[in-house]
């Protein structure tokens, strides 16, 4: 950044300062602005690089590299997403429903939803890094626990079954014509009472067609992000000695 135009910013940032304390001190007086004037600046590779702003940015840009190249556990395969069911997809709406379900001990969720356009990259087989978690969830989405009736689980399977299957933990069902048959959620016929689902917010709130679940009769928050989630859930798998895995298990597949 050339000096002139650090001194133009000086100047600017010195005049806002001084018009801030004058309009402080005379609180009593309102103020119209009368007229103004304004000017682009350009700021590209042209400009340059400034040595303090530099210094003054470096420690901060090192320790987040550290933090994201920090290695938080191993894979033992290459998880892919796939559908009706995938390695991907059943690895994230399995451990979403353990991690969420450890969040409140008042509130356990029966089984969790996960969709697959929201897991951008698959986990690679070996090391896995910070980075490498928010390449695969790198939205800011939260866990919610919402409370639906029978009909409305079923309204929500046929849904995914509909769109050929999608992340789907503690439960499990059939397509048949597009529809869902044979519903367990943890292993038990579906049964004439309330659930509750852990997914994210974005989900909860519609996104990606999701949208039966704004008939939920409840909600509650979590305050638990997806991709913290997927970084504790892994971190405590590490410190236990164990690999990451996944399998497929017909949680969700076609009728023969």
């Amino acid at each position: 950044m050339s000096h002139c135009k650090v001194n133009s910013f000086s100047r600017l940032l010195l005049a806002f300062v001084l018009l801030s304390c004058f309009t402080l001190a005379c609180k009593q007086k309102p103020y119209n602005v009368s007229e103004f004037e304004y000017s682009y600046h350009l700021i590209d590779s042209l400009v340059g690089e400034d040595d303090e702003v530099e210094l003054y940015i470096k420690p901060y840009r090192d320790s987040l590299a550290a933090e994201m190249n920090t290695v938080i556990g191993k894979a033992r395969q290459t998880l892919n997403g796939g559908l009706p069911e995938g390695l991907l997809l059943n690895f994230v709406s399995d451990l979403t429903l353990s991690e969420a379900n450890k969040v409140d001990p008042n509130l356990k969720a029966d089984f969790s939803v996960i969709n697959l356009k929201g897991l951008r990259v698959p986990i690679e087989a070996g090391e896995i890094t910070v980075e490498n978690i928010y390449q695969l969830m790198p939205f800011e989405n939260e866990l919610v626990f919402l409370t639906l009736q029978k009909k409305d689980v079923e309204i929500l399977f046929n849904y995914m079954a509909s769109v050929g299957g999608d992340g789907l933990g503690g439960a499990s069902f059939t397509i048949k014509e597009d529809k869902a048959v044979d519903i367990r959620i943890g292993g038990k016929v579906l049964e004439d009472r309330d659930y509750v689902v852990v997914t994210s917010d974005y989900l909860a709130d519609g996104g990606d067609h999701f949208t039966m679940f704004s008939i939920a009769v409840a909600r509650s928050g979590s305050g638990l992000k997806v991709r913290d989630a997927i970084i504790n859930h892994i971190k405590n798998c590490t410190a236990s000695g164990q690999m990451l895995d996944s399998k497929l298990d017909n949680r969700i597949t076609y009728a023969e």
